[in-house]
């Protein structure tokens, strides 16, 4: 959960049983500088162990956004700010702000680097979302660590299977944050939109007896839930909204202020992938406003860094623009209580 969980957090989890993860979408391994591998210390010794998943984003290349595909962006932003901010939003400029494991397998030397990063540290998992990175470097990286890719549906389980990963994350639809699909370039018809429960067991019996761990992901909010999967035959699950209103989240400020009657909603108009988050006033007028198709505004990685700076700067000015990533059942959050705490909940009944 990019943006979201910490290595507070992840350590929380590991301490209770579980197996923490450190997002490293934000990370950009192709630069010349030392920084990127400096923030990957940094994480490893906050977390204080290496019992952890680590997580990259595997994503498609993208390409810089033309100047009308910019301008697009800034004027549906002028749409949806105060007159007030309109010299803050067109002087939005965009860099990739997460950029692909697909670019640093672009650079043999870097790609070497990262790898040996990794064998140092020695992970319990490295995973990948939005698809996953060549044969070989799944080959390599196997060596030292379990590689697991994230799936919506069976077709994208299989391809994860018979490129030799250990394990499949089943990301349902409740799922919050951004939908990992990635064997169709995404439109909405082409996403079938399966529950956690359907997709477990759809790719359950369609994947027979290979030797894949399988990771139902989504909805996932409480003891009973965790319970039923594992005897169901899930392998581990996968858990995120559960913790978002404890101490250890990035975004535990607005959790704990929600009433839990607020809806989510799928957009891909803030990153430029489809992701799920709650329905703010923000986001219901970038929506309702909105008259470009997805393709006339910024790729992924260039506007969501262009929202990430405006964000900020507008925050300074005492105005929310925010987009609170979290599954459809946040309503479910247990506020006042540690990771650990959720964990402990979460874990209770099982062997």
């Amino acid at each position: 959960m990019a943006g979201v969980s910490t290595p507070e957090m992840a350590a929380a989890v590991s301490k209770g049983g579980g197996l923490g993860a450190l997002p490293l979408a934000p990370l950009d391994f192709t630069s010349d500088d030392t920084t990127s591998f400096d923030k990957l210390n940094n994480l490893i010794q906050a977390a204080g162990t290496n019992v952890v998943n680590l997580n990259f984003f595997c994503h498609e290349i993208e390409q810089t956004p033309t100047r009308i595909q910019s301008d697009n962006w800034r004027k549906l932003y002028n749409d949806v700010t105060e007159a007030r901010f309109k010299p803050l939003v067109e002087s939005m400029e965009f860099t990739n702000g997460n950029v692909s494991f697909k670019e640093v397998e672009n650079d043999k030397e870097k790609l070497k680097t990262l790898i040996e990063k990794l064998r140092s540290i020695n992970p319990v998992i490295i995973s990948f979302h939005f698809g996953i990175p060549s044969n070989s470097t799944i080959d390599e990286l196997k060596k030292f660590s379990l590689v697991f890719g994230t799936a919506t549906s069976l077709q994208e389980a299989r391809h994860l299977a018979n490129n030799g990963l250990d394990g499949v994350i089943l990301q349902g639809i409740e799922a919050g944050g951004h939908r990992g699909q990635f064997i169709d370039k995404y439109q909405p018809h082409s996403d079938e939109d399966l529950s956690t429960q359907a997709l477990f067991h759809k790719v359950k019996q369609g994947l027979g007896g290979s030797h894949v761990y399988l990771v139902p992901a989504g909805g996932i909010t409480s003891a009973s839930l965790v319970k039923h999967y594992i005897d169901e035959g899930a392998d581990a699950v996968q858990v995120g909204t559960a913790f978002l209103a404890t101490p250890e989240s990035a975004t535990s400020k607005f959790f704990n202020k929600t009433s839990g009657d607020e809806t989510t909603v799928m957009t891909a108009l803030i990153s430029g992938k489809p992701a799920r988050a709650v329905r703010t006033p923000f986001i219901d007028s970038i929506v309702e406003k909105n008259q470009f198709a997805l393709s006339d505004l910024p790729p992924y990685g260039y506007a969501y860094d262009g929202y990430k700076k405006l964000k900020g700067e507008l925050s300074a000015e005492g105005h929310d623009i925010g987009f609170y990533l979290a599954g459809q059942n946040h309503y479910q959050i247990r506020k006042n209580k540690s990771t650990l705490e959720i964990m402990q909940e979460l874990t209770s009944g099982l062997e």
